[in-house]
């Protein structure tokens, strides 16, 4: 058993009684209770993916609410935070609501809201963020597109630590990524792309810390690549700014290369970087160097992934496979325990997002994952429960699998929805 929240690495059993841990850590769960036999297996407390897209409302065709988040369950993530460039936006407290209530009446992964900073999404005016945060808003971002006005972010930042919750900002200097799919390199020449260079990044990594250190509040940096963008966070930190970041599992384990091998499906914003700068972004994230890893998990139709890599949307599914992948980009080659890994995919979100993290601890709720860290498998061999397939992923061996997932109660098990059963 591996619990980041406690730093436990154990062997033993937990006991779940009415959708709570009643004993944890105990060597013996009772003999009348069902028994789900975990030998050789890690069991832990349920991931928290604090950025993924469920394209609802408005890309149904892509992903529905249910299939997103069965593949939550399937990767063992029970809490997903779901970013509102939607169609409509997500900037209406009624949607708000309605999203809350779908989603608990399916009795998969719980739903973390996370709303637009700007009406519309479109950086001119500022959305009701009190009502939002009402509504169950976890955290707010224009995520697709920077907050691209310097006054609507400072105010989003004021009115953001006034109502206990953080600001994600998708940082991009449009004026120096205009045009471009790929990065900046040689792959993108030789494939005729004019490419979007790594200081798009820095250059709004640095203008969002500056407006930080005017306005206060909270600003979460998210899927940076390029590891100045760190570093960059990390300096900000260290000088007392309430500033953290996440990077994503497909930037740590590919590098512009992948393109060549798989076209479209490695097409995304930003987009993977050299070799160079995935490296040391693996050796960041090792030294402890960011906040939380998460999926910026991108669904899309067929479609829309079927043309070359200039010709595609950008964006990689990854909640399925964001467990393996990360374990293999930090851990393959180190005899470490994952439990700081884990807390990247546990506690640092949380901590971030301002809720309380599944934990093993006796009196916890029960979001708990039992996970096989041998077993290996073909996504594309296996299926999908997303709707949507486009990843470089799919046709590639992975090491390490979900075997059950309890939400407070069992859902999955084996490849299967208890409710489907």
């Amino acid at each position: 058993m591996l619990d980041p929240g406690d730093g436990r690495d154990e062997t033993g059993d937990v006991l779940v009684s009415e959708g709570i841990v009643s004993r944890a850590f105990a060597g013996s769960a009772g003999r009348r209770a069902e028994q789900v036999d975990g030998s050789g297996l890690w069991l832990l407390p349920g991931l928290v993916d604090m950025h993924a897209h469920l394209r609802v409302p408005g890309d149904e065709e892509s992903e529905t609410l249910d299939s997103g988040l069965r593949a939550a369950i399937a990767g063992g993530v029970t809490r997903v935070a779901a970013m509102p460039n939607t169609s409509p936006p997500l900037d209406d407290p009624a949607l708000v609501s309605a999203i809350l209530a779908r989603a608990g009446a399916l009795g998969l992964a719980r739903v973390l809201p996370v709303a637009c900073v700007s009406e519309g999404r479109e950086g001119r005016r500022l959305s009701d963020m009190r009502a939002l945060r009402a509504a169950g808003a976890v955290a707010f971002s224009d995520d697709g597109s920077p907050v691209r006005d310097d006054s609507v972010l400072a105010h989003a930042l004021e009115l953001g630590s006034e109502l206990g919750c953080t600001i994600i900002e998708h940082p991009e200097d449009e004026r120096l990524s205009r045009g471009g799919r790929l990065n900046s390199g040689e792959v993108a020449r030789s494939l005729g792309d004019p490419g979007i260079p790594e200081d798009a990044e820095i250059a709004d990594v640095r203008r969002c810390i500056s407006i930080l250190g005017r306005a206060g509040g909270s600003l979460h940096l998210t899927h940076l690549s390029y590891p100045e963008s760190i570093e960059a966070v990390s300096t900000a930190a260290g000088r007392g700014l309430c500033v953290t970041a996440d990077v994503t599992p497909h930037h740590l384990a590919l590098d512009e290369g992948e393109v060549l091998r798989a076209g479209a499906l490695a097409v995304v914003n930003p987009p993977l970087r050299s070799a160079r700068s995935r490296r040391r972004l693996v050796e960041l994230v090792r030294a402890g160097a960011v906040d939380a890893i998460a999926s910026d998990h991108a669904p899309h139709c067929p479609s829309r992934k079927s043309g070359g890599p200039l010709d595609c949307a950008f964006g990689i599914a990854g909640l399925e496979t964001m467990l393996p992948v990360v374990l293999e980009a930090l851990l393959a080659d180190r005899p470490d325990s994952p439990l700081a890994v884990l807390s990247l995919l546990t506690t640092g979100p949380c901590r971030i997002l301002g809720l309380p993290a599944p934990s093993l601890r006796e009196g916890s709720a029960a979001e708990l994952v039992l996970f096989d860290p041998s077993e290996e498998w073909i996504p594309a061999e296996t299926g999908t429960f997303s709707r949507s397939r486009n990843t470089p992923f799919i046709d590639r061996k992975l090491r390490g699998r979900v075997k059950a997932v309890w939400a407070g109660r069992l859902v999955y098990r084996e490849g299967r929805f208890e409710k489907d059963r």
